[in-house]
C-alpha cells in the first residue's frame, strides 16, 4: 500500500522512464524557522575555516529534507503518487529586529503508471560488508540514550529530539509514552510550556517513523491502557496522522473489552486520505462486523404499574437501574442501552458514516 514515503519526487518536469497518466494539482509546503536554528553556526564559526560548516550543512540539509516529507505527504492527500517539477526556495524574513527563514516547496501532484523498471535496481549497492564511522557514531548514541532510559537519567533535550526523529529511532517509543501517558494523567505537575514543547516533538516523531510501524505502536498502546484520557489522545494521534488500518480496527472490534471496541468504532469512522476500490470491501466488511459486534447491554421487559394491572415497559441498563421504555439514555450512568453516552460514537451513527462513505466511493469509481 502506498504511503507518502513512497511518493517519487523530482525536479524536472518528467518522471523518466514511467508515463505520467494524470497531471492533478499544484501543491506546496512552508516551514518557517527560527534563526536560532542555526545559532551553532552563528555563535561560533570554528568549523568555518576549513572552507565550509558542516553543521551549517546539517541544518539546511534538516530543513530540506522536512521540505520534501511535506511535499509528500501534500501529493499523497491529493491522492497522486508523484511529485514533478519540484523546486525549493529559502528566504530570510526580517523585522522588529528579528529575524526567521522561510522554506517554500512547490511541485505538481501527479499519478504515473506503476511499472516494475528493473533497470532500477542496477545501482542498487548490495554489498553489505562495509560500514560508515557514521553508522558506528549513531549505534553508539542510540545505545546511550537507551542506558539513560533504564538509569532513569535521559533528559530529552534538543539535540535528543533531533537524533532520534532523524534516524527514526523506534526503541525509544516506549519510553515517550510512558512520558506522554504521564503529562496526560498527571497535568498540573507539569509546566505547560514543558508539556507543549514534549507534544509538539513527539508529533513529529511519530510522524518520522514508517506509517506500519507508527500505526502498529499507537495500536499497542491502545491494548496496553484503559485510562480514558490516554485513549483520546491515542486516537486523536492516529486521526492527525491518518493511520487508518483495517486490520487494527478490526481486531479492536473483536476484542472483549468493551472499551477497546469504542476505540475501534470510532477509528473506524476516520477518513483516509484517499481511497480506492479495494477501500468498498474492507469498509462493507466493518459495517457487518460493527452490526454484529454491539448488541444491547441492558434487558427490556416490563413491570406492573402501581395500584393497576397494567404492565409498563421499561429497559434495564447494564448498571441496574430501571428506565422507562421512552428514556433513550440510562438516569443513573447516562449510558444507552447499548452502553454509549450521548457524545460517543455509537453503532448507529458510526454504520451511517461508513455506508455514506461506501456510496461516496462508488458513485466515483463506477
Amino acid at each position: 500500500m502506498l504511503n507518502p514515503k513512497d511518493i517519487i519526487v523530482t525536479t524536472t518536469p518528467t518522471l523518466e522512464g514511467k508515463k505520467i497518466i494524470k497531471y492533478l494539482k499544484p501543491i506546496s509546503s512552508h516551514i518557517v524557522a527560527g534563526t536560532n536554528l542555526f545559532s551553532d553556526f552563528l555563535g561560533g564559526l570554528s568549523d568555518v575555516f576549513g572552507g565550509r560548516s558542516e553543521s551549517y550543512q546539517k541544518q539546511l540539509g534538516s530543513i530540506y529534507n522536512e521540505a520534501i516529507t511535506r511535499i509528500k505527504s501534500a501529493a499523497y492527500e491529493s491522492g497522486g503518487n508523484g511529485v514533478v517539477g519540484l523546486k525549493i526556495d529559502i528566504d530570510e524574513i526580517s523585522g522588529k529586529g528579528k529575524s526567521m527563514f522561510m522554506i517554500t516547496a512547490v511541485g505538481t501532484s501527479v499519478i504515473f503508471e506503476k511499472q516494475l523498471d528493473a533497470s532500477l535496481n542496477q545501482n542498487i549497492n548490495t554489498d553489505f560488508s562495509k560500514i560508515s564511522f557514521e553508522q558506528i557514531q549513531n549505534l553508539k548514541k542510540k545505545n546511550d540514550i537507551l542506558k539513560k532510559i533504564e538509569s532513569k537519567d535521559l533528559k530529552l533535550n534538543l539535540e535528543i529530539w533531533k537524533f532520534i526523529i532523524e534516524n527514526q529511532v523506534i526503541d525509544i517509543y516506549p519510553e515517550l509514552q510512558k512520558r506522554n501517558s504521564e503529562f496526560i494523567t498527571n497535568p498540573s505537575t507539569h509546566p505547560v510550556t514543558v508539556v507543549n514543547e514534549f507534544n509538539d516533538n513527539y508529533n513529529i516523531y511519530l510522524n518520522s517513523l514508517p506509517r506500519e510501524i507508527c500505526a502498529e505502536l499507537l495500536f499497542e498502546s491502545i491494548l496496553e491502557t484503559d485510562d480514558i484520557s490516554i485513549l483520546k489522545n491515542l486516537i486523536d494521534r492516529i486521526k492527525n496522522l491518518n493511520l487508518l488500518n483495517y486490520d487494527f480496527i478490526t481486531q479492536l472490534l473483536k476484542n472483549n473489552e468493551f472499551v477497546k471496541q469504542k476505540v475501534g468504532l470510532k477509528l473506524a469512522t476516520f477518513n483516509k486520505p484517499y481511497y480506492d476500490k479495494a477501500d468498498i470491501q474492507h469498509l462493507t466488511e466493518l459495517v457487518e462486523l460493527i452490526q454484529n459486534s454491539f448488541p444491547e447491554r441492558g434487558e427490556k421487559t416490563s413491570k406492573k404499574q402501581m395500584l393497576s394491572s397494567k404492565e409498563k415497559e421499561i429497559w434495564i441498563c447494564k448498571c441496574g437501574k430501571s428506565n422507562n421504555l421512552e428514556y433513550k439514555y440510562c438516569n443513573d450512568c447516562y449510558n444507552d442501552i447499548y452502553g454509549f453516552k450521548m457524545d460517543e460514537t455509537n453503532p448507529k451513527m458510526a454504520q451511517d458514516i461508513i455506508e455514506e462513505r461506501i456510496s461516496l466511493i462508488k458513485e466515483i469509481v463506477r
